[in-house]
């Protein structure tokens, strides 16, 4: 019994891959918004978006984590464990509908909650400050 479930299981996740492939697929790991080019890393599976950039000491300057979903939905972040403040830009296809700005870090039990205002697929966490700077606002198109 226990040798079918096991395999019921391997079944379950190699079919997952078929009907859930990774979205991105960018070999340069960076993403462009108003032609400025921002290196990314690939949150994709739901440990990597569990954990985030949560305990690291820094991000760097054009830097930022892109949270890949499989499908479109509600998403909710925190600042969990988080040493420095982020800017979270919830994107939905390729168009940014939100921008959460310098949200403070919180240590490992958050109090504060970060919804997208409507359903996304994609998620880009970049320093606080970063959006302001960069002039990048709602509306804006990301190229993958």
């Amino acid at each position: 019994m226990l040798h079918v479930i096991v395999l019921f299981i391997i079944l379950l996740v190699s079919l997952s891959f078929f009907f859930f492939p990774k979205k991105i697929s960018n070999s340069n790991n960076e993403i462009i918004i108003n032609d400025l080019k921002i290196k990314i890393e690939i949150a994709g599976d739901p440990y990597s978006r569990y954990r985030g950039l949560s305990g690291r000491e820094e991000l760097c300057a054009n830097c930022g984590m892109l949270f890949v979903f499989p499908w479109q939905a509600k998403q909710t972040f925190v600042m969990r464990r988080m040493k420095f403040p982020l800017d979270i830009i919830w994107i939905k296809g390729d168009t940014i509908i939100k921008i959460d700005k310098n949200l403070p870090p919180e240590g490992a039990i958050p109090k504060n909650f970060y919804s997208s205002s409507e359903s996304v697929d994609y998620v880009l966490e970049v320093n606080g400050g970063f959006t302001d700077r960069s002039n990048i606002k709602t509306g804006d198109v990301v190229k993958f």
